[in-house]
């Protein structure tokens, strides 16, 4: 046999076990992947985070609160409840009167990176089982109450009904749910540290529980002779616009003018990352500038409700 035959049975045998292995993958996640109905002529998918029938899911795709069902891996149909749903993260969780069901595996190892392999898995309608394979082809890092968390975005491709779905390893872990409406069509995937912590949060209380601040913000740019003089390298703040009588911020003393810089030591440089520090009952430290000078403060937060 020539070098080249050779190579060419090596490359195909290599790519043969790759194969093998990727189609390993999805059927381990595809088992704890469900197709769920909310009686309307679109689907979803979710995905089983306990045997005991917890399934987390999107919220856009439970269009109802009654009525519900999913369907598993082996063709059952379950009754499904409605445990609660976050419409900031787009998040719901139902509940399945099952046990012995296959619990997804979470992967474990911190954030995945940029370039990783990326099997986007879901049960969109009456296709069954269906997976797309893409890479990670972006990471946003952020984090709640000290804790890391992250939102990917993939180029796998992601069909309709893919929401809800799973995005994993090349193990078959999933790092991800998939979401269609946050990307607007593209891949999307909310990180499964954040996902877990919605996810316990409605199982407690039905709800996510946010703090309150009480202002009204608006997005600024810092000149770089502020930004100087106020030793910080963040090129934007929020200006806050007004502040609610009897708030929080009221009470630990913002006024309308001052502009956010910081919440907990953390740059604030937009909205969502102001509500990412908002946990009811803490106390959060703020960082202020007013007349050109930084200032400090600390608020305890109101339960949004």
């Amino acid at each position: 046999m020539s070098g080249t035959e050779a190579g060419s049975v090596n490359n195909g045998g290599g790519l043969a076990a790759f194969s093998g292995e990727l189609s390993a993958a999805v059927a381990k996640a595809g088992a704890s992947v469900v197709r769920v109905d909310d009686g309307t002529r679109l689907t979803a998918s979710g995905v089983i985070l306990s045997a005991d029938g917890v399934i987390v899911t999107t919220s856009h795709g439970v269009e109802r609160d009654e009525e519900l069902a999913v369907v598993t891996a082996d063709g059952a149909r379950h009754a499904a409840a409605l445990v609660g749903r976050d419409p900031d993260t787009d998040l719901a969780v139902l509940k399945v009167e099952a046990t012995g069901l296959p619990a997804v595996a979470l992967a474990d190892g911190g954030t995945p990176a940029v370039g990783a392999l990326a099997l986007a898995v879901a049960r969109p309608g009456e296709y069954g089982l269906t997976a797309t394979l893409g890479l990670v082809s972006n990471v946003q890092e952020t984090e709640t109450d000290g804790a890391p968390e992250f939102v990917l975005s993939t180029d796998a491709v992601l069909y309709p009904g893919f929401s809800g779905g799973a995005l994993v390893n090349a193990r078959g872990e999933m790092f991800g749910l998939l979401n269609r409406l946050y990307g607007r069509g593209m891949g999307v995937a909310l990180g499964a540290p954040l996902v877990s912590r919605v996810v316990g949060q409605i199982k407690a209380h039905g709800n996510v529980k946010r703090g309150y601040l009480g202002v009204r913000t608006q997005l600024v740019a810092l000149p770089e002779a502020l930004r100087s003089s106020l030793n910080v390298a963040q090129g934007h703040a929020l200006l806050v616009l007004s502040v609610e009588p009897g708030s929080p911020a009221e009470k630990a003393g913002l006024l309308l003018g001052d502009t956010l810089l910081e919440v907990n030591g953390k740059a604030v440089e937009d909205v969502g990352e102001l509500k990412r520090h908002l946990l009811a009952g803490k106390p959060v430290a703020v960082t202020i500038a007013r007349g050109g000078a930084r200032q400090e403060m600390t608020a305890t937060l109101a339960d949004k409700g």
